[in-house]
Parts: structure tokens; C-alpha cells; sequence
């Protein structure tokens, strides 16, 4: 009877320090919650500590080639279904002491990644926009139609002359000249070229996930986990858009959370690269939004015609087989989608939406000379935006 009375007294000690324990790290999950509101906290942390801790645990697990992000998703999957289990056996032999007790571990645990998670990652998704020299928004008044067939001839152009200059295989799919390591590495030497401070000086070493079948079944293609400085990419993503994926997820660790932000430093990294084989994939996505730009303008029917018929059907032809490497990967997508989706809106994002800025526009109510709507552009999508922006500063008028 003593025995159980201490066993008793012991339990209710052990859950006490738990309770407070779980207590103490929710109140600052809620604290931070708060705190990320305000952008210029926001904008504060993602400049001082997310920036070290991404560094420091970068810079330390970085010289070791495997993904700590893949052997903690594992074990979180793992994990869970476990815990399920275990709950499930220990309430239906009513071992409810024990039930509780793994179920404050468990918490305690979640909202200890809930704290570091926060603090590392989600200030960044309400900091200041991006510098002004990589990126701006533009109306209609500021580009003339001249100026927006020029980009869009340039665009297909230079998409040809990277697919010449690469070495591509019998079937016409692109073979890298460099490792995965060495493609990271000149990633994060073309990184350097962006010396605002609004960037981190810390370029984390991207990984390869070794395990492709689960990620893919996910529909993710990369992805940068801050708590431990890695940009991790899917093994499968190893084609003709494999440098822009990769500086997707090392814009991440540069402090750009935001997803359509991330996309556009890597495509303003890969677009002003040296190297074709990193501005060939850049490149080929910008093909269509080139196009779809002097498409807004009146009377453009017959230059439209023009500029498909100058798209380069070799990238097109590459681009498509690329593609169907991820139909076979289909069974999970949906939920992938949704818990992307969710995380984006916790943290204050408006979905998987936001890998994409579209543009804005008004209909005039009148018709062009060809029978078309006449639109009042208020702003281009965040792709066009971006070829503007080069175009402006003079880095789309030459091969290099």
C-alpha cells in the first residue's frame, strides 16, 4: 500500500514538472506568435538570431553529406504512428498514468520544435520585401510594347544559345558538367554576389534526400529546414530546372521565406550567371511569361504569332520529359498539397498559392485593332517583374 502511495506521490511530481515544462514552452510558442506580427520584430529577427542559428547549424551539419532533415522526418513518421499505438494499447488496458505521461512528452516535444521552428523560420515570412535592385513591381506606364517584345525576344534567344552551349544526352536532357556538391558550391559562390545585408553572408551547402520515393509521392521537389541550416533537394529533381530548385531552397537560407521571393532570387541569381548550365533551367521557365507580357498590349496578335514560332522546341521537348518523371509520383500529392498549404496559411501566407504573384489587370471595355480586350496593366506577375527589372539595369541585352 506504501509502495503505491509513493508510486502515486512520484507520479503526480514527474506530471507537475511536465504540465509546467509544456506550460513554459506553449506560452512561448504564443509569445512568438505575437511578436511575428509586427514587421519590424519580424524583420529584426530574421536579421539576428534565426540568422545565426541557420549558420551555426548549418556550418556544423553541413560538412556531414546526409540530410538530418530526411532522419527526422523518418523518425517523426515514425514516431507518430508509434504513439498512436502506444496510446491506443496502454488505454485499453487502462493504463492511464501512462497514457498521460507519454502524452505530455509528446507535447512537450511538439511545441519544443514549435519554439525553435518559429523563431528560426516563421519571422521571415513577415520581414521587409526584397531589395529594390533584385526585385520591384511595375505598372503598363512603366514598359512600352517595344521594350516587352525586346525582353520576351531576348528570353527566346537566350534559351537557345544556353541549350547549344550545355551538353545534353542522345534523348536532348541536359548532363552536368559538375557534382551535386559542385553545382552547391557555385551556387553559393554566384550567392555572393548579392551584397545587401538583407541577405545572410551564410550560404548553406544544399543536400541531396536520398529517399526520393516518399518526397516525390509528396510533390516536393526541395525543401530548407532552419533548425538545421539544410537546403535538402529531391533526388529525382536532378534535370533541367535542378539549379533553380537548388538556389530556391538557398534563398531560404539567405533569409527569404517567402516562396514567390525565394523563386525570384534564385532566377535573378541563375538569369545573371555566367555559367549555362545554371541560367539554361532559369531560362526555359521564363519562356511563356515573356510571351504571355506583350500579350497584354494592343494590337500584338501578329508579334505573338511571331514569338511562339520562335520558341525553341528542343527546350520545350526537354521540359516535358522532365515533367513526366513526376506523373509517376501521384498517390500522395494531394496530401503534400495540403499540409504545404497549411503551413503556408500558419504562417500568415495565403496558401501554396504563393509560389506565384500573378499580375493585375482592368478591362477598358474597348477593342483592339484585332477584335481583342484592351486591358489597363496595374501590375505584371512576379516573373515579368523580374525580367523588367534586369531588362531596366541593363543585365538582358547580351550573351554571356
Amino acid at each position: 500500500m506504501k509502495n503505491k502511495q509513493v508510486k502515486v506521490k512520484n507520479f503526480k511530481k514527474s506530471t507537475l514538472r511536465r504540465v509546467i515544462v509544456l506550460g513554459v514552452l506553449a506560452a512561448i510558442f504564443a509569445t512568438l506568435s505575437l511578436l511575428k506580427l509586427s514587421g519590424s520584430v519580424s524583420e529584426f529577427f530574421a536579421r539576428t538570431f534565426s540568422r545565426w542559428w541557420i549558420a551555426a547549424f548549418g556550418t556544423i551539419l553541413g560538412w556531414i553529406p546526409i540530410s538530418f532533415y530526411e532522419l527526422l522526418l523518418i523518425a517523426a513518421i515514425a514516431g507518430a504512428i508509434a504513439f498512436v499505438v502506444v496510446e491506443i494499447v496502454l488505454l485499453c488496458k487502462k493504463k492511464f498514468r501512462q497514457s498521460l505521461t507519454a502524452l505530455l512528452i509528446v507535447a512537450i516535444t511538439a511545441f519544443a520544435f514549435l519554439d525553435v521552428y518559429t523563431s528560426t523560420a516563421s519571422f521571415a515570412y513577415n520581414r521587409d520585401p526584397l531589395p529594390t535592385e533584385v526585385y520591384r513591381e511595375y505598372s503598363g506606364d512603366d514598359v512600352t510594347v517595344e521594350e516587352a517584345t525586346e525582353i520576351a525576344r531576348y528570353v527566346l534567344s537566350e534559351v537557345s544559345y544556353a541549350y547549344d552551349a550545355t551538353e545534353h544526352d542522345s534523348d536532348g536532357t541536359i548532363v552536368y558538367p559538375y557534382s551535386f556538391r559542385e553545382m552547391s558550391r557555385r551556387l553559393a559562390k554566384e550567392y555572393e554576389r548579392l551584397d545587401n545585408d538583407y541577405f545572410s553572408s551564410y550560404t548553406p551547402r544544399a543536400k541531396r534526400i536520398i529517399n526520393k520515393t516518399i518526397m516525390s509521392e509528396l510533390g516536393i521537389s526541395g525543401v530548407f529546414f532552419a533548425p538545421f541550416g539544410e537546403a535538402n533537394i529531391n533526388r529525382i529533381e536532378m534535370g533541367l530546372f535542378l539549379p533553380h530548385t537548388m538556389g530556391h531552397e538557398l534563398a531560404h537560407g539567405k533569409g527569404v521565406m517567402r516562396e514567390y521571393e525565394a523563386d525570384i532570387v534564385s532566377s535573378y541569381i541563375c538569369l545573371t550567371s555566367d555559367d549555362p548550365y545554371i541560367r539554361y533551367g532559369a531560362l526555359a521557365q521564363c519562356i511563356y511569361s515573356a510571351i504571355y507580357m506583350v500579350g497584354l498590349y494592343p494590337n500584338t496578335a501578329d508579334t505573338m504569332t511571331e514569338l511562339y514560332s520562335m520558341i525553341d522546341v528542343r527546350v520545350i521537348n526537354e521540359w516535358n520529359r522532365d515533367s513526366e518523371k513526376w506523373s509517376k509520383y501521384d498517390t500522395l500529392d494531394k496530401i503534400g498539397e495540403f499540409f504545404n498549404d497549411l503551413y503556408l496559411k500558419l504562417n500568415g501566407q495565403t496558401g501554396t498559392d504563393s509560389y506565384y504573384k500573378p499580375g493585375e489587370n482592368v478591362d477598358t471595355g474597348n477593342k483592339d485593332d484585332d477584335g481583342n480586350a484592351i486591358v489597363q496593366v496595374i501590375s505584371f506577375s512576379d516573373t515579368q517583374n523580374l525580367l523588367i527589372n534586369l531588362y531596366k539595369q541593363g543585365k538582358l541585352d547580351v550573351h554571356r
